[in-house]
């Protein structure tokens, strides 16, 4: 996997977050930035990694979003580390 298609990823998962509002809500609560700093952010690959992290996290919300996606999980795993910040990712494989 290479950045591009890491951060190709990571807008996927900021566009499925997008549309659900539980998951946006809780993230923004997460993260403590505010919709106009998503908004503002959303092509930084660090954004992109940190929501990457958010789903993560859960599996649920994990499984969710690959199924929804069409992707494996751990692609989302080999994003996550091509994002700044993956190089202390702690659920690598």
């Amino acid at each position: 996997m290479n950045n591009d298609q890491a951060e190709i990823i990571g807008l996927q998962a900021l566009s499925h977050m997008a549309g659900d509002a539980e998951i946006l809500t809780a993230y923004l609560r997460l993260s403590g930035i505010t919709p106009e700093d998503l908004k503002n952010s959303a092509a930084d690959p660090a954004t992109l990694g940190s929501i990457l992290d958010y789903f993560l996290q859960n599996e649920k919300r994990l499984i969710a979003f690959c199924d929804a996606a069409g992707i494996a999980p751990n692609q989302l795993e080999q994003a996550r580390l091509c994002l700044p910040g993956g190089e202390t990712f702690p659920y690598s494989t």
